[in-house]
């Protein structure tokens, strides 16, 4: 069986990325991926006096959220969607989750960035894309 591999983030793109899966590989193991990013700080006015392990298991519990409307996504497709959180860079966490679990395609969606945020930060679609030993699907 396939197994399909969604990094998942809430976002109008992964929701599409996850809808594409489900449509496309009706018969595949689809597991939604969540990423704690532990690279940066994200809307740290949001966590002001928190300390850093907060704040990760702050967006651990918004991942769960997150994971959850993901379920019901794939649920209305017909799908069974396995789901997982890990910590760390995402590029890399995707990269290692897709060789730890014998995944063999990936489905993501591309986020816009401008040509200066792209510059300094990259775009984790790219990251991904470039060191894949396996299909990727990129929606954007």
């Amino acid at each position: 069986m396939t197994a399909v591999l969604v990094p998942y983030d809430g976002s109008t793109l992964s929701q599409e990325a996850l809808t594409f899966a489900c449509e496309r590989f009706p018969e595949a193991e689809v597991t939604a991926l969540f990423v704690v990013d532990t690279t940066v700080t994200y809307q740290p006015e949001k966590y002001v006096g928190v300390k850093l392990s907060e704040i990760y298991e702050q967006r651990e519990t918004e991942g769960e959220e997150i994971l959850a409307d993901a379920e019901a996504l794939a649920a209305e497709h017909g799908t069974t969607l396995s789901t997982a959180i890990v910590k760390g860079r995402p590029s890399k966490e995707i990269l290692a989750y897709v060789d730890e679990h014998g995944i063999d395609h990936v489905v993501l969606g591309s986020h816009s960035q401008d040509l200066i945020e792209r510059f300094f930060v990259g775009s984790v679609a790219e990251r991904v894309v470039d060191r894949i030993p396996v299909p990727v699907t990129v929606v954007r």
